[in-house]
């Protein structure tokens, strides 16, 4: 189970059976951060299951959380991926809705919230930390802080952030979230954007706000520089500390 996990990365599972290109993407990560997140066909396209994935991951000693998306999945099928993913010793799992996908419908038995509740159940008797997301930067923020809330009440450990570029916009977050977040672990969001057309591929996921500043030094091509000074501020936040997670968008 997650405790003294700090930093984490995501890994862009590949959408053909190709377990080197895995093993050598977890190997990259595995002497820099605590714990690798394997999504789960992340942006909407098909892709390695992340349970393959912990397998891989456990021949380099790596600990792991595996995405669980409610989007394509009733509750026989949820239920099966949170019994391999602790049947396979990964150390947790992270709830979500999973984004949008035009022209293909939403399975919609179970919420992330209602699989929250469910994970640490069906589990047992192996130990799974379960996680969280939450988007700072929602229209109607005081909607997503009572979702938050209801997600956490249903037993999330942990919590993860949509991609961070606006500081000042995350600071308001955290002072309306007042101590809701108290003794709850914040992996706040880091995305590499190398190029314009990644940077406009994240503008269309709902919940990721990128200002012009920003946009504009990624098209300019700085967006390794952009993420490592993000990296560096939120490290230095009082409310992250060294809780820090970069995205798979790489």
């Amino acid at each position: 189970m997650l405790a003294a996990a700090l930093t984490s990365a995501e890994i862009s599972l590949p959408a053909t059976p190709d377990a080197l290109r895995v093993r050598e993407r977890i190997a990259v990560l595995a002497d820099t951060v605590d714990v690798v997140g394997l999504t789960d066909n992340h942006a909407g396209q098909p892709r390695m299951s992340p349970l393959a994935a912990v397998a891989l991951a456990r021949e380099q000693g790596v600990a792991t959380v595996v995405h669980v998306s409610c989007r394509d999945r009733n509750r026989l099928a949820l239920q099966s991926q949170i019994v391999g993913a602790a049947a396979l010793g990964s150390d947790g799992v992270l709830c979500v809705q999973g984004d949008p996908v035009e022209g293909i419908p939403r399975v919609k038995d179970v919420t992330a919230t209602a699989l929250i509740k469910q994970a640490k159940t069906w589990a047992v008797p192996q130990e799974l930390g379960i996680g969280a997301v939450v988007n700072p930067f929602a229209p109607d923020l005081e909607r997503e802080i009572r979702l938050l809330e209801r997600k956490l009440v249903a037993g999330a450990d942990f919590v993860q952030s949509q991609m961070i570029f606006d500081l000042d916009a995350l600071g308001a977050f955290f002072n309306r979230v007042g101590d809701l977040l108290t003794g709850v672990r914040f992996f706040a969001g880091v995305a590499l954007l190398r190029n314009e057309r990644m940077a406009d591929r994240a503008r269309r996921l709902p919940g990721c706000l990128i200002p012009e500043t920003a946009y504009r030094q990624i098209a300019n091509g700085g967006g390794t520089e952009l993420a490592a000074d993000l990296a560096g501020k939120l490290c230095g936040h009082p409310r992250c500390g060294r809780t820090a997670h970069l995205s798979a968008w790489r």
